[in-house]
């Protein structure tokens, strides 16, 4: 897979190819999926892991941007294509952390259905 931000001399910053689209779009909708049922849970703080694994990864991966962009030239003038970088890396994270308050929402909301029809039932 070659999607992704490049910080060569003489490349375009992102690369985004057709064929990687059907992958990359699987993958997100896995984890979707899987923060979906990590939310739900009982303890809700599971559905936590994921945007903060993602956000680790995109941490790492700045730091990495940062060591190869030194040799180039100075960080200090790719911060700017660095701190757009690193804003579009995290995309995901806040499309987790979106689901994830999303589906503690809807949780809240029926447990707070459920103790007004237990209230109406006891009168």
């Amino acid at each position: 897979m070659n999607t992704g931000f490049h910080f060569e001399k003489d490349m375009d910053l992102f690369i985004m190819e057709m064929q990687d689209m059907p992958v990359i779009l699987a993958l997100m909708a896995a984890a979707v999926a899987v923060e979906i049922f990590l939310a739900v849970k009982k303890d809700g703080r599971l559905g936590l892991a994921l945007p903060g694994l993602w956000l680790l990864r995109c941490v790492v991966q700045a730091i990495v941007w940062m060591v190869q962009v030194s040799g180039y030239s100075s960080v200090a003038a790719m911060s700017g294509t660095l701190a757009v970088a690193f804003l579009v890396e995290n995309i995901p994270t806040l499309l987790l952390l979106a689901v994830y308050g999303l589906c503690r929402l809807c949780k809240r909301w029926k447990t707070v259905q459920q103790v007004k029809k237990t209230r109406i039932q006891d009168l």
